[in-house]
């Protein structure tokens, strides 16, 4: 890929997630309005709940797909193509069968665990469809990115937000009824995955590559489903470990709050303005980097097999100067006029001091995004995926230590996100130069 289209397929996606963002923006300000500060907690732990989740389902399955798909690809041979897409289809619809028939079964006790009632268990149930469905809608976004073709799940993933906006916007002033909007909210992710399904669907109809009506043998299903799991659970385990862990943080941050002196009812509050209201903004950064990251995986790999070390200098030195100015840009802002913003948009001091104290993270995090990409595609996963391990274990032990201090309360985990990400992204930079210099020896020998 040169890098003429490394920056096409970035800007399909950069808009694509752009107006996801702004839309999302926009839902999670209408979310705080009618489920109110405490309503934002519980959504926001069963959220993180269903990551973990889809850990297990979608994180090296995807991946793995467009990677396979995108070799076939390059030989023109589309039989190996179909055979890898319908057999990774299957085995992860059955895997995230069974993770959502284990929740629903325990639906009672998970809701105990995590909100301290076994009365809201109907909330746990409104996750599971969204762990089918979400996974099966990243199984066909991972083999549209296999074909280089970013467009469709471009749409889709627009289609996908708009979908559940109208969808619980129109439920929620329908029934008028308080109580069920956490878990209208809750159903409206399974909603938009399923539209988006459909779209993805009806496009694969008119798409060339794949066959309307193909059929595989069992053998060939064996084959390509060994193929799959071999590539993508080393990918699974390091990401799931990964999104655990920071599930786990943002879980023990309203109980570990409650210790310093505050009811549970309130810690809700605040991490519902944290999770609700902040972490919006701190993303924005991310819509820029998560374009970056499709695209620039498949394409420096490309290069280090060729040989073309000029080519990923080039390469790295785009991404990183386009990351760190967006963070620049948006950590200032932050800065001077968070207070401001937070208060026109979501008319809540809290949240503007809250964001201005958060005004490093976005930079720090949004370049270890980047970082982490870089290193994958140099073939330094294990590296990166220890930092990131490691990073986050400091960063549950910190908060479980500091958030019961009455001094520090919830901005303990404001100052934790910051030194730990400013801490990732040191040691990222010194891996990727050190692998650098290491690949011009070789090339100069």
């Amino acid at each position: 890929m040169r890098v003429p289209n490394l920056i096409f397929s970035t800007i399909i996606l950069f808009l694509s997630n752009l107006i996801v963002r702004i839309l999302g923006f926009l839902y999670k300000i209408f979310l705080s309005k009618v489920i109110g500060d405490t309503g934002l907690g519980i959504y926001h732990i069963l959220f993180n709940f269903l990551m973990i989740c889809l850990a297990f389902t979608t994180t090296g399955i995807p991946t793995t797909l467009s990677c396979l798909v995108a070799n076939k690809k390059a030989v023109n041979d589309k039989h190996s193509s179909n055979v890898l897409f319908i057999s990774t289809l299957y085995v992860a619809f059955f895997i995230s069968l069974v993770v959502s028939l284990f929740i629903s079964l325990n639906s009672k006790f998970i809701a105990f665990k995590l909100l301290h009632n076994s009365n809201l268990s109907l909330l746990v149930l409104a996750i599971c469809p969204a762990i089918v469905v979400i996974t099966l809608s990243n199984i066909l976004r991972g083999y549209y990115y296999g074909l280089k073709d970013v467009c469709v799940p471009a749409i889709g993933q627009v289609l996908e937000q708009v979908t559940r906006i109208i969808f619980v916007y129109l439920i929620i002033m329908y029934l008028n009824d308080k109580s069920q909007n956490c878990y209208i909210a809750l159903l409206g992710i399974s909603i938009g995955e399923t539209i988006n399904i459909f779209f993805i669907v009806l496009c694969l109809y008119k798409n060339s590559n794949l066959f309307n009506k193909y059929t595989i043998n069992l053998r060939d299903f064996y084959n390509a489903s060994l193929e799959t799991l071999k590539m993508s659970i080393p990918i699974t385990c390091n990401k799931m470990s990964n999104i655990l862990l920071h599930s786990l943080s943002s879980l023990i941050v309203p109980s570990r709050l409650v210790l310093s002196g505050i009811s549970y009812s309130q810690s809700l509050s605040m991490y519902g303005i944290i999770s609700g209201m902040v972490m919006p903004f701190v993303y924005l950064p991310f819509t820029l980097g998560s374009a970056l990251v499709v695209n620039l995986i498949p394409s420096i790999s490309q290069e280090l097999s060729l040989g073309k070390y000029k080519n990923i200098i080039k390469k790295i030195n785009y991404a990183l100067s386009l990351t760190f100015f967006v963070g620049i840009i948006s950590s200032i802002f932050f800065y001077i006029l968070g207070e401001k913003l937070c208060l026109i948009i979501f008319d809540n001091v809290l949240a503007g001091t809250y964001l201005k104290a958060m005004f490093l993270v976005p930079l720090f995090m949004s370049l270890n995004q980047t970082l982490s990409a870089i290193l994958h595609s140099i073939r330094k996963e294990v590296s990166s995926s220890i930092i990131t391990i490691v990073s986050m274990l400091i960063q549950l032990i910190a908060l479980y230590i500091l958030l019961p201090m009455p001094d520090l309360n919830i901005y303990a985990y404001i100052y934790t996100m910051t030194i730990v990400s400013f801490f990732t992204c040191l040691l990222h930079i010194i891996v990727l130069v050190r692998t650098l210099k290491n690949l011009n020896i070789r090339r100069l020998k």
